[in-house]
């Protein structure tokens, strides 16, 4: 990047037509071409552009939704709108649609017409979405996208791993798929067909558009593996070494691996052997982790 990247970033939209990249903030400080502050500077939530129309969406932090002018020299806030029902936590503008999508915290799904800068009479309640079989509150909306080959057919997804194929003609959830890992972000294949998710255990999870089944067709840990998934205790290699620090660090990293691989081996061999006493493998394990084993 030509001028770096503004302090404590939360939002982030581009427009692939005029190639504009808008980055939101926590302070709502100066960027670096061209700044624009709300009222009272709230942190900015959530940003969408007007593809190729010169128009931004904002949500705040204080339940506010905006539309900016950035054709001109000095973008101005030509609508907002207050919402004061439920707070935002995400939001989807369709390529030239003139309605935008906002997801809350309570899980459900407001409408607004984008050229009257209104709410719809269409909701999409949570309780509505998922399963009526399900006591539990699925969480907050953390994303929103139409699908690519159904453009009648919304995909929300729930901060606790469920989404939803929403059918807007109609009024029903057409999929539903489950995860047991909370949801981060949703991307789709550019066929439409499959979508990947990211969870908060560092896995990516593929589903297909109209599966059957209610596993992922693909579940894998790029930072990882099955058996050392990315938890928050877990260390990880330093992906890209540069001192002799870092490459210490990724030796220690990778004997260590070896003698928790070796461990679980010779512990798995040993209990079908029926041997009672913990193999020598595990002792060291054990002293590499500065634990102390069981008294026999």
């Amino acid at each position: 990047m030509r001028h770096g990247f503004p302090y404590q970033p939360t939002a982030i939209a581009f427009d692939p037509i005029q190639r504009i990249l808008a980055v939101g903030t926590n302070i709502g400080r100066p960027g670096v071409d061209v700044h624009v502050k709300h009222e009272g500077d709230p942190a900015v939530v959530c940003l969408a552009f007007l593809i190729n129309e010169g128009g931004l969406v904002s949500a705040t932090g204080d339940d506010s939704l905006h539309l900016w002018n950035i054709q001109q020299k000095t973008p101005q806030i030509v609508h907002s709108l207050k919402f004061q029902r439920e707070r935002i936590t995400t939001l989807h503008l369709p390529f030239q649609s003139r309605w935008l999508y906002l997801g809350t915290e309570r899980g459900n799904i407001h409408i607004v017409n984008i050229e009257s800068f209104t709410l719809s009479g269409y909701t999409i309640n949570w309780n509505k979405a998922i399963e009526l079989s399900r006591k539990t509150h699925p969480g907050a909306v953390v994303h929103l996208s139409d699908c690519p080959v159904e453009p009648g057919k919304l995909l929300i997804g729930y901060e606790s791993g469920q989404l939803v194929l929403w059918d807007f003609k109609g009024r029903t959830a057409e999929v539903r798929y489950h995860s047991a890992e909370p949801l981060r972000s949703v991307s789709w294949h550019h066929e439409g067909k499959q979508f990947m998710c990211c969870h908060t255990d560092g896995s990516l999870t593929t589903w297909t558009l109209k599966q059957n089944s209610n596993r992922p067709t693909s579940h894998v840990f790029p930072h990882g593996d099955s058996g050392y998934p990315l938890e928050p205790f877990l260390m990880t290699p330093v992906s890209q070494p540069t001192t002799d620090a870092h490459r210490a660090c990724n030796r220690s990293h990778s004997r260590t691996r070896v003698v928790l691989e070796q461990t679980f081996g010779d512990s798995v061999w040993s209990q079908n052997c029926q041997m009672p006493s913990l193999p020598t493998a595990s002792q060291q394990c054990l002293n590499t982790l500065r634990l102390q084993p069981p008294c026999p």
